[in-house]
């Protein structure tokens, strides 16, 4: 003759029903609370979990915190092109810049491109407002 000896863990609910208080094995409960299944107390109401599993809330965060990882990346990757785009701009503008230069020092006027002896003289005499735009 042998003796088993059985140990069940339960969970004790309260029925939204009725408020009678009934136990349910633990590895049952759990189920229950994770995929919201029906079951019923000992007066037949039945019943289940509405709210969100602890499994499902994580879930959800995992799901939200990689939406906004994606995001993010997305705006670093628009700000990597905004900067690429504004040292390609600021390079055409030197190289502009120091074209006009090489011009103005060979005696050619910037505003109209006529060649002067003394181009200096020529724009602030004929073209003040490209002296004062350039303050």
């Amino acid at each position: 003759m042998s003796t088993l000896t059985h140990t069940t863990v339960f969970e004790v609910e309260t029925c939204c029903s009725c408020g009678i208080l009934f136990a349910m094995p633990t590895e049952l409960h759990k189920r229950r609370v994770n995929d919201h299944g029906w079951f019923y107390c000992p007066n037949g109401h039945s019943q289940h979990f509405t709210g969100k599993s602890k499994a499902e809330k994580e879930r959800e965060r995992a799901e939200r915190l990689e939406r906004e990882l994606a995001s993010a990346d997305r705006r670093i990757a628009n700000l990597d092109e905004d900067v690429r785009s504004a040292k390609a701009s600021l390079r055409a503008a030197k190289g502009q810049l120091t074209k006009t230069k090489k011009r103005a020092a060979n005696g050619v006027c910037p505003c109209c491109n006529r060649s002067f002896a003394n181009v200096q003289r020529h724009v602030k005499g004929q073209h003040p407002e490209f002296v004062e735009a350039t303050k």
